[in-house]
């Protein structure tokens, strides 16, 4: 008995043929691609991934492959569209959504690449991966709050992760809560000791909460891990200082001792009540802010009390009646941002006999301001009088 085969079914078997042996030059020219692409041979690599996709649309993984090739080469903008091909065809791949969200973060276009790791994290809810470059994007954006939610809930997931401790512990250095900051770094490199960014943010830390010894351990350990954060956190721990005067361009002799006569300062205190201002010029170890040094009410002019400043007239006033007195702000301060120098200008006069008498070498000038980058005056280097030489 003989069968007719329909004239249908001979076109439905033809087509079938035609679809097997399309699926199969798919299948070849992904593998090629493969192939090349593990050559880095990436622009055949690229030709054959395009082939298989003109063979099969449908074939996420030439997609995918023609993604990384082109991120191979530097070409976000075709990888991107490469990923979305991919993900036409299945919105259902998290590796997919968390590559794009990659090159989304590295261009610093923070919002698609939020998007992409929301999808991520949607389609895989055990992912760490995901939450942590959200959380990176949030403190990107200045979202701290969103970042700790983010930084908190892997770390919850990976409590063995430092990196996780190190990001929360960023986090908090953001914030100002350097407390917390400094129990998340100390747990970070604890698991990962030899974690230089994390030793970098813990010196931070220390720096912040006014504990420069911890913060000069730090130090110590950068500079054996990483000489380039090493430098970072040492410019941080550097404070300015006040090193010396300059006497070529003060007017005002520091170098005079107890009792002297003010005469010996300038020829105008020969006269009786006679006022004069002199110019007192410092020398500072750091770019400062010059309206804050020039901000009278940042300066004191007093007698030193002892330490390294000794003590005014040694400690003895034979002739306490011909001492003179003077205003402790100064009239007027000019700053030299070239040189780094103060010229602290202040007013003295004689008395109505035309005896005064001062100690030059324990007149001691502190300076409570801030330099260019708001940093506060070291607190053993504010000071400067003739007795120290130095500042103090």
């Amino acid at each position: 008995m003989s069968t007719t085969v329909s004239s249908s079914e001979k076109m439905f078997s033809a087509l079938l043929q035609q679809q097997t042996l399309r699926d199969q030059a798919a299948t070849n020219a992904l593998s090629s691609g493969m192939a090349l692409f593990q050559k880095k041979r990436y622009s055949e690599a690229i030709a054959s991934f395009k082939q298989a996709t003109a063979f099969k649309p449908e074939m996420v993984d030439a997609y995918n492959y023609m993604g990384m090739t082109y991120l191979k080469q530097g070409k976000n903008k075709e990888a991107i569209e490469a990923y979305k091909m991919s993900l036409k065809v299945d919105r259902n791949q998290e590796q997919v959504y968390t590559d794009l969200g990659n090159i989304y973060f590295s261009e610093q276009r923070y919002s698609e690449a939020e998007e992409a790791y929301k999808n991520a994290a949607r389609i895989n809810p055990a992912s760490t991966l995901a939450p942590y470059s959200l959380g990176q994007i949030y403190l990107k954006t200045d979202r701290y709050a969103d970042a700790e939610v983010q930084f908190k809930k892997v770390q919850r997931m990976t409590p063995k992760d430092g990196n996780v401790y190190f990001a929360l512990g960023q986090t908090y250095n953001k914030m100002g809560r350097y407390d917390e900051a400094a129990s998340q770094l100390e747990q970070a490199v604890t698991l990962k000791k030899d974690f230089a960014y994390a030793h970098l943010e813990l010196g931070t830390a220390y720096l912040q909460l006014g504990q420069k010894d911890k913060a000069q351990e730090q130090l110590a350990i950068l500079k054996e891990l990483d000489t380039g954060l090493a430098e970072t956190l040492q410019a941080d721990l550097k404070t300015p200082k006040i090193l010396t005067s300059n006497t070529d361009k003060s007017t005002f002799n520091s170098l005079l001792g107890p009792g002297s006569s003010l005469v010996l300062l300038d020829p105008a205190f020969l006269e009786p009540y006679a006022s004069k201002d002199l110019t007192m010029t410092l020398q500072f170890d750091s770019e400062m802010d010059a309206a804050s040094v020039m901000k009278v009410t940042n300066w004191s002019i007093s007698k030193a009390t002892g330490g390294t400043g000794g003590y005014y007239n040694n400690g003895y006033t034979p002739h306490p009646e011909n001492e003179i007195d003077f205003n402790p702000i100064p009239k007027s301060v000019m700053y030299d941002a070239v040189n780094l120098r103060a010229t602290v200008t202040f007013n003295l006069s004689q008395n109505e006999d035309g005896t005064g008498i001062i100690d030059p070498s324990h007149l001691v000038f502190k300076f409570s301001g801030t330099d260019i980058y708001g940093k506060q005056m070291d607190p053993d280097a504010d000071e400067y009088d003739g007795f120290a030489k130095e500042g103090f």
